[in-house]
């Protein structure tokens, strides 16, 4: 594994505002011996250390097993785990807390191809993620055409729903009124939003809690998973990530031009209520009919929008016809390189942006 901090300099967002001193934590696993490169985007609370939280996907004999894919992970710009964000130092010394600007997901797919740019990685054979993730994932494939030969996006489609946008309402307004129990307990809505009802029926239904306390054991589980993302999760970073996944709606922007235009795969989750199946099949349907190669797969699953990750295998197996042809048509091998300490230093004054050289054009 080898990891990196690469520094961008100045990131121009989405909104016009100008972030400065942009740094993105950058994970890259493998040497890629079969020449083939995937860029795993990280769901809501993840980061960019992929064989941490799915390593049954990378890990060996995975889908996009390590000894034969280069594997590159990045923590989500506004994230908590390295990249630039509410905990991060502002230039007056303070973090920078509730003053962190509003972040969209193309803001979050800019600040990872400038990251690529400066490790001298040009173009990606994949990218794949779900949730969140998969959001990333079918921008980096607007945005960016050129270089994405393939991109998987799982439980998610192509904007953030009614019912979404109002969940992480609820869950954000609970952290106003509280950081640490509205952080417990936002987990805990969220939880609820990830499995089905059947699951929930069979792992726990009206049993008491196994760990003998009085309440029932829904309530303990709840509780155990509330602990888990206290210890870890930066209140102020999810309410930036859910936010970037309200800004997300692409269905009214056009393919940008590109000599080979990426493939498309979504996944949908059969009991997955928060991205219903239904409507990332709708999304496949829309990409189709602008005669592109958009496939929908379902992956049946009763664990809800949690399955990605509960039932990697099963994932894989789906996916493994589709992610096997996937390479980028000659294109010229690169690999990572790190950035030096004085290369970093002197990107700081700079500035970048994504927005005026990669926008789509809406309809």
């Amino acid at each position: 594994m080898f990891e990196e901090t690469v520094a961008l300099g100045a990131l121009t967002l989405d909104s016009g505002e100008r972030l400065p001193a942009v740094e993105q934590r950058v994970t890259i696993y493998g040497s890629g011996r079969e020449g083939r490169t995937v860029l795993v985007a990280h769901a809501l609370t993840g980061s960019g250390r992929v064989a941490e939280w799915w390593p049954a996907i990378v890990g060996e004999g995975g889908l996009f097993d390590a000894r034969e894919w280069t594997v590159i992970g990045i923590n989500a710009l506004g994230g908590c785990y390295g990249s630039t964000g509410p905990t991060s130092i502002a230039p007056d010394g303070a973090p920078y807390g509730k003053r962190f600007p509003r972040v969209t997901v193309r803001d979050l797919v800019c600040a990872q191809r400038h990251a690529l740019d400066r490790l001298g990685i040009e173009r990606l054979d994949c990218i794949v993620g779900g949730s969140l993730g998969g959001m990333q994932a079918l921008q980096w494939a607007l945005d960016a055409p050129e270089r994405v030969a393939h991109a998987v996006m799982i439980g998610a489609h192509d904007h953030h729903s009614a019912m979404g946008i109002a969940l992480n309402a609820v869950q954000r307004e609970a952290l106003e009124l509280d950081p640490v129990r509205g952080l417990r307990l936002a987990r805990k809505i969220a939880m609820l939003t990830y499995k089905s009802e059947s699951l929930l029926r069979r792992r726990h239904d009206r049993r008491a809690d196994r760990g003998g306390k009085p309440y029932f054991d829904v309530e303990g589980y709840l509780d155990h998973q509330a602990d888990l993302f206290e210890a870890r999760m930066a209140a102020a970073s999810y309410v930036t990530l859910t936010h970037a996944m309200d800004s997300f709606d692409v269905r009214a922007e056009r393919w940008r031009p590109s000599p080979v235009a990426p493939k498309l795969t979504f996944v949908g989750i059969t009991s997955d209520w928060l991205f219903r199946p239904e409507d990332v099949r709708a999304a496949a349907e829309r990409f189709a009919e602008r005669n592109l190669d958009a496939r929908y797969l379902e992956l049946d699953s009763e664990h809800g929008h949690d399955a990605f990750l509960a039932e990697p295998g099963a994932l894989a197996r789906l996916l493994r016809q589709r992610v096997e042809n996937a390479r980028y048509p000659a294109r010229p091998r690169t690999t990572p390189t790190s950035v030096s300490s004085s290369s970093s230093s002197s990107s700081s004054s700079s500035s970048s942006g994504c927005s005026g050289e990669t926008s789509s054009t809406t309809v």
